[in-house]
């Protein structure tokens, strides 16, 4: 099976500034890969160009095809999660009818979305007025949305922003068991080093290039995480029973 993205040699340039310089990785089904790296290095710029939003240079191809190439129904294989949705948050919307703007059609399939919202812990926001929201309570109601969808990749932007402990942790043991019983790959930018400890597969570390990759067991190390962030730092390693 061919893998889900494929970066060769990436280099992105913004407002005549080099964000991104050399950077190559692949992420076959199966798999999450945590990207790690200090603010303003590439992370989410990274995400942004798998999605087709960003000029580039050099190879980058997702779900076998060019970012900016994927047809409409290709798109919908691929969950996205931001760190905050960008809209209008004093339109009169319930949450329910920010879903069927954001699903369509698949919002009709009541059984997936209501599994999903449960296990996000957001059945109960179904019928508040978006406007009320908090941002941790829309982020779930996205993160609802994007798993809704049963993509086969999934691209995660500090998913958990505002979230409180509980539901984090159950929403990052969904993801897992998604990766396992649906081999669905999972690319997520985090600073929360112990996620990566207990849920990534494979590190990739950025600093507007590539550091270095490997398993967290390898990458989760003082040496290479200074190099990376410039300053001591610290992970409480999680154990897999």
């Amino acid at each position: 099976m061919p893998p889900l993205i494929v970066v060769s040699d990436l280099d992105v340039t913004l407002g005549g500034r080099a964000v991104l310089t050399g950077v190559s990785m692949e992420l076959s089904a199966g798999e999450t890969i945590a990207l790690i790296g200090p603010n303003g290095a590439g992370k989410t710029t990274l995400l942004r160009v798998l999605l087709g939003l960003l000029p580039y240079q050099g190879r980058v191809q997702v779900l076998g095809k060019p970012p900016e190439k994927l047809s409409r129904a290709e798109r919908q294989q691929i969950g996205y999660v931001p760190q905050a949705l960008q809209f209008d948050r004093t339109m009169p919307l319930l949450t329910r009818e920010l879903l069927w703007a954001l699903l369509g059609e698949r919002a009709q399939k009541p059984e997936q979305l209501q599994s999903v919202l449960q296990a996000v812990d957001a059945i109960h926001l179904l019928d508040k007025p978006v406007r009320t929201l908090s941002g941790g309570e829309l982020q779930r109601v996205v993160i609802a949305a994007a798993l809704a969808l049963q993509p086969k990749l999934l691209l995660l932007d500090e998913p958990a922003t505002g979230i409180d402990v509980g539901v984090r942790l159950q929403f990052y043991e969904l993801i897992e068991r998604l990766r396992v019983e649906q081999e669905m790959g999972v690319l997520i930018v985090s600073h929360d080093l112990s996620v990566v400890s207990r849920y990534a597969t494979r590190v990739v570390c950025i600093h507007h290039r590539l550091i270095c990759t490997g398993a967290p067991e390898e990458i989760l190390q003082m040496p290479i995480l200074e190099e990376l962030y410039g300053h001591p730092v610290g992970v409480y390693q999680h154990r897999h029973d």
